[in-house]
Parts: structure tokens; C-alpha cells; sequence
């Protein structure tokens, strides 16, 4: 199944990445790192976008591109300093413009370790995207809830396995 993973990532000429808030649970922060550092070298060269309940400190501090990283839940700022927060709307500003210009392409889409705490942040606006997407593919690594829905009708890959875990292995 590694191999898959890598496979699909080279194929795609898009590549949007959800990291959930199960993705770094229980896990040392060198296991995070690891997975992070082996994320970040299978996305090089690639047109990407990462959105995360999770790990976004990290995902800074391993190489990606903070642009092209977009946090919707900060739960260490109030509402009303997250409001103020213009560095946040550009950058999701610059997300959902990178996110029109997707349709007709061959995007793979990628949740690890997406849970249902915020499924209207990850879950179900990538379902919903490679819904109306014919030529997009989802990619979902969750030890506990890898299921797919039936609305995808087979363009869509579930692996049962800790995606932290799976990418600090280097396996893939």
C-alpha cells in the first residue's frame, strides 16, 4: 500500500492535503517530525495546498512552504483576535483561489488522520470536492475511520493505519 501512496502523488498534477487532529495524537514530536520531513519530500516539486486541525507548527519547521499552509482552527486565539488575523484570510483567501483552479485537473486529495472533531473543516468539503471533481481522487489514512463514501464510486483509496506512523517509517 506504500507504494500506492507514492504512486498516486507523482501522478497527480495537484496535490491538497488535510491533516487532522488524530494525525499527531500520541506520538512524540520526533515521530511527527519524521512523518512531516517524509511528507514534505514526497510533495517537493509538487503544486500542493495543506490544510491542518493538527500538526501546522511542524509542517513549518520541516520545509513546507508557509503560504501554501492554512490553519482554520486555532483554538489558542479567541474568536475575535482570529478575526483581526490578516496574515489567516490571506492565506485562506490564497487557498480557496488555489482550490478553483483544481477543477478538470487530476487532483489527489489527501485526509491523514482526519477524525470526526471538525468534519466541516476537512472530511466533508474533500469528499465534496472530489465529488464534483470527475478527475479527482481521494486518499484517506486513518487507523479507525478510513471509510470511504459510496458517492465516490471507486475513485477513492481507504488505508486502515496510523498515517503518522505510516510516513515516520519511510516506507512509502
Amino acid at each position: 500500500m506504500q507504494q500506492v501512496i507514492s504512486e498516486k502523488i507523482k501522478e497527480a498534477e495537484l496535490v491538497l492535503v488535510g491533516i487532522g487532529e488524530d494525525f499527531a495524537l500520541k506520538k512524540t514530536e520526533e515521530e511527527i517530525q519524521r512523518a512531516c520531513q517524509r511528507l514534505s519530500a514526497l510533495l517537493e516539486g509538487k503544486n500542493y495546498f495543506i490544510i491542518t486541525t493538527g500538526a501546522g507548527d511542524m509542517l513549518c519547521k520541516v520545509g513546507f512552504r508557509g503560504e501554501r499552509i492554512v490553519r482554520p482552527l486555532r483554538e489558542e486565539e479567541t474568536a475575535e483576535e482570529e478575526k483581526t488575523d490578516t496574515v489567516y484570510w490571506q492565506q485562506w483567501d490564497d487557498y480557496t483561489k488555489w482550490l478553483q483552479g483544481t477543477l478538470h485537473k487530476k487532483l489527489l486529495v489527501m485526509e491523514l488522520g482526519v477524525g470526526l472533531r471538525y468534519p466541516t473543516v476537512i472530511r466533508f468539503p474533500f469528499e465534496k470536492i472530489v465529488y464534483f471533481n470527475r478527475k479527482a481522487q481521494l486518499l484517506r489514512i486513518h487507523d479507525k475511520l478510513y471509510q470511504l463514501p459510496a458517492e465516490l464510486n471507486g475513485r477513492g483509496i481507504s488505508i486502515q493505519a496510523d498515517p503518522a506512523v505510516l510516513f515516520a517509517s519511510g516506507e512509502i
